[in-house]
């Protein structure tokens, strides 16, 4: 039963929402098999008490049709209608969170059944529906061009053209209004994404009409729509990016309408705004600094963790950028406040790998190598960093011996790795190559430093900033100004 689709997606809900189930289920007007029922609770208590014992379908059967022969088909037809019910309730879900979309079916029933005793009242608890619609995103502005259209058609303006009341109902600029503003923000939003996709991958994708959709959009009738203004902004910071007002403007309307979008979109536009700074956070160390507060705001905000949970890659990130700016103990609170909000099968890797970088930034390179050494490589990226970090700890413990078997290694694993693209490949073979000629030059090889120095500009690899940092020291080691100091330090 484990392995079956009813178990697995009941194992998905939370204790709330099995409970929310339960009453759905055994609600007449959902559910009239009561053998679904018992096949229901037997899969809940499994789940509840996290058994790790596998329910038993011969037994399930019994209790439904006790002194009856198993008959998996239709065992396996009762299954499939739970299943049915379950994705029903789903459904029944989003709709019960959706002010809006009740308010417009209600509007839909009451006209359709032309019922005009309800006209009134269902207009009146429409109107106080949408007032407990906190989402403020184009869907918003599409549920309220429905409502408007199915408020034009209740009062039936035509029918009732000569009656004064009914003219002073007409709504034809709210329905349009509406409808614009879910257009132009849909455009915008999905045109912002398609600039996002081409920094990665060259999309042959044209927007209809979207020149003009961004003139209308820089009107001031738009200023105050949310997802208009904010969309405008984010495709201004890609197109504009050394223009840093755009970005500042776009982090004030985050600070202004960020809450008024559903979880899952209010990520896409924190995103974009990390995105802004880490494409400049080369540049100057104010982006990075920027990067780590915008990082912090999604934290407090909590837009980070769709269903509760934080990316392992996010989780890095994070941790990466607070090192880089030596933000050494905030990086290891953080570590300890939310690694429970990483999905167990990622958690322990991600604690000890990003502990074992905080340590090596801090040069604590005796308690790097043990955690990394606990990192599974199985899980590829952390893996790899893992061993790229063990790369770098080597060489600044002076432990070359060492450090040349294990580029060694590193070379074969990366040469017979087939799930990794050549392109990312390439970028930790970079640093393998690069790390061997350091490692020649400290036993004596003659390397033109400067040469190296433009070699590894050019080339994308891994570590790229510390093995600069490696060929600068090498530099200022051996420059004559260095070595005349070091001499007259001598002689003194």
């Amino acid at each position: 039963m484990r392995d079956s689709k009813i178990y697995h997606f009941l194992e998905s809900l939370g204790p709330v929402q099995l409970n929310r189930l339960s009453r759905y289920l055994e609600s007449p007007y959902f559910n009239r098999n009561e053998k679904l029922l018992k096949i229901y609770y037997t899969l809940e208590r499994n789940i509840r008490s996290r058994s790790k014992e596998d329910p038993d379908k011969q037994l399930i059967w019994d209790s439904i049709y006790p002194g009856v022969v198993f008959n998996d088909s239709k065992f396996r037809k009762h299954c499939s209608e739970l299943l049915d019910l379950g994705e029903a309730f789903l459904a029944q879900q989003i709709y019960d969170e959706n002010p809006l979309h009740q308010a417009n079916n209600l509007l839909q029933a009451v006209h359709q059944r032309q019922i005009p005793k309800l006209f009134n009242s269902s207009q009146s608890k429409a109107a106080l529906l949408t007032l407990r619609q906190s989402n403020r995103n184009a869907s918003y502005y599409y549920y309220m061009y429905e409502i408007e259209k199915n408020l034009y058609k209740l009062n039936d303006p035509e029918v009732n053209r000569v009656i004064k009341s009914s003219i002073s109902k007409i709504n034809l600029e709210s329905i349009v209004n509406n409808l614009d503003y879910f257009y132009i923000a849909e455009k915008l939003k999905y045109y912002c994404s398609l600039l996002s996709w081409n920094r990665i991958v060259a999309l042959d994708t044209q927007i209809l009409f979207i020149e003009e959709i961004i003139e209308i959009a820089k009107k001031k009738e738009f200023a105050e729509i949310p997802p208009v203004s904010i969309y405008l902004k984010i495709y201004e910071t890609f197109i504009y990016p050394d223009q840093i007002d755009y970005y500042w403007e776009l982090k004030q309307l985050i600070e202004k309408y960020l809450h008024l979008f559903p979880s899952d979109e209010a990520k896409e536009i924190i995103e974009a705004a990390i995105n802004y700074n880490i494409r400049n956070a080369n540049k100057d160390i104010a982006y990075q600094i920027e990067l780590l507060s915008i990082y912090k705001k999604g934290l407090e905000t909590e837009v980070l963790f769709p269903n509760g949970e934080m990316s392992p890659w996010t989780f890095k990130n994070i941790i990466t950028q607070a090192v880089r700016l030596k933000e050494f103990t905030w990086a290891e609170q953080f570590i300890k406040t939310y690694s429970e909000r990483l999905n167990p099968s990622y958690k322990d890797n991600a604690v000890h790998y990003n502990l074992a970088l905080i340590h090596f930034h801090k040069r604590e390179f005796h308690k790097v190598i043990p955690l990394l050494q606990k990192v599974e490589y199985d899980e590829i990226f952390y893996g790899l960093n893992s061993k790229a970090i063990m790369v770098s700890t080597y060489f600044d413990m002076g432990e070359f011996f060492a450090l040349g078997s294990f580029l060694e290694s590193f070379r074969n694993f990366l040469t017979r790795d087939k799930n990794l693209s050549q392109v990312k490949k390439n970028t930790y073979l970079n640093l393998v190559k690069f790390t061997k000629i350091l490692v020649d030059i400290h036993n004596g090889s003659t390397r033109n430093l400067e040469k190296l120095k433009n070699e590894i500009i050019k080339e994308n690899a891994v570590g790229k900033d510390w093995l600069l940092e490696k060929v600068d020291e090498l530099l200022y080691s051996t420059s004559p100004s260095r070595k005349l100091v070091l001499k007259s330090s001598r002689n003194e």
